[in-house]
């Protein structure tokens, strides 16, 4: 009987490890992490190029396999998902997906695009061509048919090309998440975000520092990086999501504080 008592008095940390796996996950973790700052043919922006390693970091952190990408063109970010996808195909249904992406974005006729370097976009025709169609980065992560997948856009910066379009949208278009995902947006459908005024966008600073609090469902992570959010831009910035999430609740980080059940609760209920 004590044996029994010592098994089930095990933190949830120790019974991630007696399965083979590190406290902070058991199921496959894969990210792609891009970040675009050096613009040549549209203003360059500060902090996305940080903003991802930051990402990096945080998410390897987590136990997320991660592949990053900064300053990349078209060819190069459409490469980058491809690879993501085979990852997660290896990995199996049981794994987790996560998209974060950092730079220029816009909306033409209510579909949002995330801008290369180098793109060469004269007018909205252009866009299509030249330009990265986020639709293309959640058609890709649904193929794969794996029970999780999170996109993460903070990417609603001021149109750079606003002058060249007929019609001048401000920020990002609403998107439906396909069944599993969750898209997590910097600000609200057709606002802007901040770029911010020290190396980290406030979005991307709070987000890094929320993942890893202990314990957090992700829907409620993402929660408080809103009210972070809110409260560092004096109420001028609200990030948002669609969420379309199943199953149980995720963590990217575990508590693993939390036990299971504590041999004195077990002791207790002998003794009664």
């Amino acid at each position: 009987m004590k044996r029994l008592v010592h098994i089930v008095g095990l933190t949830v940390a120790a019974l991630c490890l007696w399965h083979g796996g590190p406290a902070f996950a058991v199921e496959k973790r894969i990210a792609l992490v891009i970040g675009n700052s050096g613009y040549t043919d549209m203003p360059s922006l500060a902090n996305p190029a940080n903003d991802a390693r930051l990402m990096t970091e945080t998410l390897s952190g987590l136990g997320f396999e991660v592949i990053e990408v900064i300053d990349a063109n078209q060819r190069a970010i459409q490469l980058a998902v491809f690879e993501m996808q085979d990852r997660l195909f290896e990995a199996g249904k049981d794994a987790v997906g996560l998209f974060y992406y950092a730079g220029h974005g816009v909306q033409v006729n209510e579909q949002n695009y995330l801008i290369p370097l180098n793109s060469n976009i004269k007018n909205e025709r252009d866009v299509a061509i030249a330009a990265v169609s986020a639709g293309f980065v959640l058609e890709q992560l649904e193929i794969t048919e794996n029970r999780m997948n999170f996109v993460i856009l903070d990417a609603c910066r001021n149109n750079p090309l606003t002058r060249s379009f007929r019609s001048a949208s401000r920020g990002l278009a609403r998107m439906d998440a396909p069944r599993g995902s969750l898209i997590a947006y910097s600000t609200g459908p057709g606002e802007v975000a901040a770029d911010g005024t020290g190396v980290n966008s406030p979005y991307t600073l709070a987000l890094a520092q929320m993942m890893q609090k202990p314990g957090l469902p992700a829907e409620l992570m993402f929660k408080q990086v809103r009210d972070r959010v809110l409260a560092d831009t004096e109420g001028e910035q609200t990030p948002w999501e669609e969420s379309s999430l199943t199953g149980g609740d995720f963590y990217f980080r575990v508590d693993v504080s939390v036990t299971v059940e504590t041999s004195a609760d077990v002791l207790k209920g002998e003794d009664r």
